[in-house]
């Protein structure tokens, strides 16, 4: 690992909120430190998209996407932290961000009190950073990573869980020269997602609750790897759209059950129909689900080369938005304080579309079988909306000119497998160019 790269990352981890493991109030040398701290991180970035069609964004609940031309709405972010250490094994922590693409309006990422309650064992409760992925709980912080984002087809789905409101437990042993940590963590988590191809823009209330998992890494001289499982008890997403939904399947499963207990149908028929209703009341809350989350990555340096990658795999447990896997492998060589990189993203979706069969027609009345024709039409569109398959080539190069500033230029290619799949876009309407370019120069500081 290059020093600028081992900057970086002890940058990172200091403004995550974590301790190495010296006295919380010396330094490592035993100097007393002030027990009040503020330290902070941006990013200044321009990107330009190619696309009239598809906005980028960097999670979905984005309020402005970087649309077509060049715009500072998908990576410009300030971040402030404040620390305050109250006892030897006491620590307060703030931490508040402004994104460009949210219009600056500050966002309060962790908030939350650190006790040491032995050498090896900490816990913290409050608002802490998301620990979903290799880079969640880093993610605004465009120092702390090589490129001049995550891949956006992997961290485009995670993104809008920046935090998590509960607790967490941590577990830090050094063996040799290795350091271990283990993370146990239960929280919640509520943000609006949007939904771009509705004129205007509507949001809908998204809700995780009982966030469950375990991150386990292992950092060594070259090498860090960490792998994480994260639970989600409930996802819930409410929205003036979702009732409509929740309305008509109410009223069509009600119609077929009341057709059903006509005695005169042949018994066949009426179970049939019987089976049909209880098939469309399971389309109720479509996005409602139970998603997994899951994560195993590594980074590692050999000379003045680095290789970065990571698998994951999100199981939402839910027919409407699916189950996919994805991969990112990053490519870099260091020239001094040159890098140039190279990096290929995918995200795939591994399970069918949303079955909307029980919506055929069913023969017996015109009016009941348009009313099901017209909401056939509205989930089908819906469940092509959700559709997050994505794939990305990008290249670019870093360069540390200073000791707390890094400037990037990077080029992605991304691609989503048709017209009518959306990926991880600002998509207003469908079909669309499959096809999205950008060209992104940013600078990243930490103070």
């Amino acid at each position: 690992m290059t020093p600028q790269h081992r900057h970086a990352l002890a940058l990172a981890l200091l403004l995550a909120g974590a301790m190495a493991g010296a006295r919380a109030d010396e330094t490592a040398d035993g100097a007393a430190v002030a027990p009040l701290r503020l330290s902070g991180f941006g990013t200044l970035g321009l990107t330009h998209n190619d696309s009239s069609d598809a906005g980028a964004i960097f999670s979905s609940a984005q309020k402005r996407p970087a649309g077509e031309g060049w715009s500072a709405n998908l990576d410009s972010v300030l971040g402030l932290q404040l620390e305050w250490q109250a006892g030897e094994n006491t620590a307060f922590v703030l931490q508040g961000v402004a994104r460009a693409g949210d219009d600056l309006s500050p966002a309060l990422r962790m908030f939350y009190l650190r006790q040491q309650i032995s050498n090896d064992f900490a816990v913290r409760a409050g608002r802490i950073r998301s620990p979903l992925y290799f880079d969640s709980d880093v993610v605004e912080i465009g120092y702390a990573y090589l490129m001049a984002r995550p891949a956006l087809p992997l961290y485009g789905t995670v993104n809008s869980v920046a935090s998590l409101d509960g607790a967490d437990l941590q577990w830090r042993h050094n063996i040799g020269d290795t350091a271990l940590l283990a993370q146990a963590y239960y929280g919640q988590s509520d943000y609006s997602h949007r939904f771009y191809n509705l004129a205007p823009v509507q949001a809908a209330d998204a809700r995780l609750r009982h966030i469950r998992g375990l991150a386990v890494s292992a950092t060594l001289p070259n090498l860090i790897l960490r792998a994480s499982h994260s639970v989600i008890g409930s996802y819930t997403m409410r929205s003036p759209q979702v009732s409509q939904i929740n309305g008509a399947t109410a009223q069509l499963a009600g119609a077929l059950q009341a057709a059903a207990a006509n005695p005169f149908l042949p018994a066949a028929l009426g179970a049939g129909l019987q089976a049909r209703a209880q098939s469309i009341r399971a389309l109720a809350s479509p996005f409602d689900s139970r998603p997994l989350y899951t994560s195993v990555g590594f980074d590692a340096n050999l000379g003045d080369w680095r290789l970065l990658g990571e698998a994951t795999r999100l199981d939402s447990r839910s027919a409407m938005v699916g189950k996919y896997h994805g991969y990112q492998f990053t490519l870099a060589r260091s020239f001094d304080e040159w890098t140039p990189y190279l990096s290929l993203a995918r995200q795939r979706r591994a399970s069918p579309a949303l079955d909307t069969s029980a919506l055929a027609a069913s023969g017996l009345d015109p009016a009941l079988d348009g009313a099901m024709a017209q909401l056939k039409g509205g989930l089908d569109q819906a469940a092509r909306y959700a559709d997050l398959s994505t794939r990305s080539v990008s290249a670019g190069v870093r360069y540390d000119f200073r000791g707390n500033m890094a400037l990037k230029l990077q080029y992605d290619h991304l691609q989503t497998p048709g017209a009518y799949t959306p990926g991880y876009f600002a998509v207003s309407r469908l079909p669309i160019r499959p096809t999205v370019n950008l060209f992104t120069v940013s600078l990243d500081f930490v103070f």
